[in-house]
């Protein structure tokens, strides 16, 4: 095997733009933090207007006493807090790194360090003697931290779209691969706008790493190549000496090897299959997160739910709800709820619509005729599955997971994934899910349930928060929403 040549050329024109791009990013990383020392600042100081002059505030729950603490008793903590917020933000969660994170990630490392940040303030409170120091200030603090960082975050993205990418700090992304899965990863990867991207089909180990040094690139994102598993770790190693990062995209059997864990209790090295990480004391969180989300739906949502029902009575004769049997946990059948999209005897024409249209495991099809005029509409933007939420709070269903199974397609996804079926319906059915904000319909029913298979196997509250806040662009655009 050949030796690479990793020699780096180190002309004085790109020595001064690697130059230029470090100052960039210090000099965003430097505003970013002091957003970030501003942002809790004026948290606190939010926190303690409302705790003591915010008079419904007041009424509702009165201070003990009725003391209203002056803004002195509290001026003096306020560096320690504001010390111990940015330290966790930066150190602790990571809010800040080069290349940024995506919003969504951003968001749930921000939750994150604001609940770690709040205990480690009131924990401090406590030891210190510090007896009377509102605790519901200190809790107060975190909502409204947690809204203006991402306030802040937004501006810093501004800055760096709007400002510093025009004058250099763009960082380029070197795509090889061609396909449909390459076109779908970087229509994904444009919307992070400080990414430049270069597309290049399969190329020798010796080429990329040519090409990574020539364009200056800070990643290179391997989705379809001919290289061995020795010429990859060989180039991962060449870009690292170019100070390039080799990120790969993993196949679906890779995604299951995320199963696959190592044990030692047996006092030698042997491999087991994970079970499901959704039992026990992680079952009751994901529930209660459920029943307070899906709450804040309903009671959010409600008069443009009466809007969407008004208008399903006015544009086809039927029931608003349609019902349909589904399994949930462990091939229980519920009834799910949706806001109707067809015509009332949808059901009735359901095998001639299906002998027309050969499906897979799971039975959905482009141009339905029995589709309404606002049933488009609502399958357009997902209008219809909102009232799912009810079943999440009647126990049948999760805001996150994979979808309710149709009673119809039991078989067929017995068919095509044999005994593996039975861990998808090991975890209740959910209104979003990893493959709804991973391409929807548009996906082959293999890469749907394998991306059901890791969510169930890779679970976190943290995950359950980024997939709704992907499901949220997802819904925007529509994209293979049928």
């Amino acid at each position: 095997m050949p030796e690479l040549n990793l020699a780096l050329d180190k002309t004085p024109p790109q020595f001064f733009k690697r130059g230029w791009n470090w100052a960039l990013r210090r000099l965003i990383l430097l505003l970013g933090l002091a957003t970030d020392v501003f942002a809790v600042a004026f948290a606190f100081y939010s926190a303690y207007w409302l705790r003591f002059h915010f008079h419904p505030l007041l009424r509702l729950i009165p201070p003990p006493k009725g003391l209203i603490s002056p803004w002195s008793d509290y001026s003096p903590i306020l560096p320690v807090v504001v010390l111990i917020w940015v330290a966790v933000l930066f150190f602790g969660v990571e809010i800040h790194q080069e290349p940024p994170l995506p919003t969504e990630d951003k968001i749930v490392r921000i939750l994150s360090g604001s609940f770690k940040a709040t205990i480690v303030v009131m924990a401090l409170s406590f030891l210190s003697k510090r007896y009377s120091d509102s605790r519901l200030l200190l809790l107060m603090t975190a909502p409204l931290a947690s809204l203006y960082l991402a306030a802040d975050s937004a501006l810093i993205n501004w800055i760096r779209w709007k400002i510093l990418t025009p004058l250099g700090g763009q960082d380029k992304l070197l795509v090889i691969g061609e396909g449909p899965l390459s076109e779908s990863m970087i229509q994904k990867i444009t919307r992070l706008r400080h990414r430049q991207i270069l597309k290049k089909p399969s190329l020798p180990r010796q080429e990329i790493l040519d090409l990574a040094r020539s364009e200056n690139v800070s990643d290179v994102l391997l989705i379809q190549t001919d290289l061995t598993q020795e010429e990859m770790a060989a180039l991962a190693e060449g870009l690292e000496s170019l100070g390039a990062q080799m990120r790969i995209v993993p196949s679906l059997l890779e995604l299951r090897m995320g199963e696959v864990q190592v044990d030692e209790s047996l006092g030698v090295p042997t491999f087991y299959f994970k079970h499901g990480s959704l039992s026990g004391e992680n079952f009751i969180i994901k529930r209660v997160f459920d029943i307070l989300f899906s709450a804040s739906v309903c009671i959010l949502g409600f008069i443009p739910f009466a809007l969407i029902a008004i208008l399903i009575k006015l544009d086809s004769p039927g029931p608003i709800f349609f019902r349909q049997k589904r399994y949930g946990l462990y091939l229980g059948v519920f009834d799910a709820l949706k806001f109707r999209t067809m015509e009332a005897d949808a059901e009735s024409k359901v095998d001639r619509v299906q002998e027309a249209t050969p499906a897979g495991a799971f039975f959905k099809i482009k141009n339905d005729p029995r589709v309404t005029r606002v049933g488009k509409l609502l399958r357009r933007f997902s209008l219809d599955e909102f009232p799912q939420f009810l079943n999440v709070l009647s126990g049948d269903m999760s805001v996150v997971g994979p979808r309710p199974l149709a009673l119809r397609d039991l078989d067929r996804l017995k068919e095509n994934f044999g005994p593996a079926y039975k861990k998808r319906l090991s975890v209740l059915p959910g209104v979003t899910g990893l493959w709804q904000v991973s391409g929807r319909s548009d996906l082959s029913n293999e890469q749907s349930f394998s991306l059901d298979t890791f969510y169930i196997e890779h679970w976190s509250l943290g995950l359950d928060i980024k997939i709704i806040l992907k499901t949220i662009p997802a819904v925007l655009f529509g994209k293979g929403a049928y």
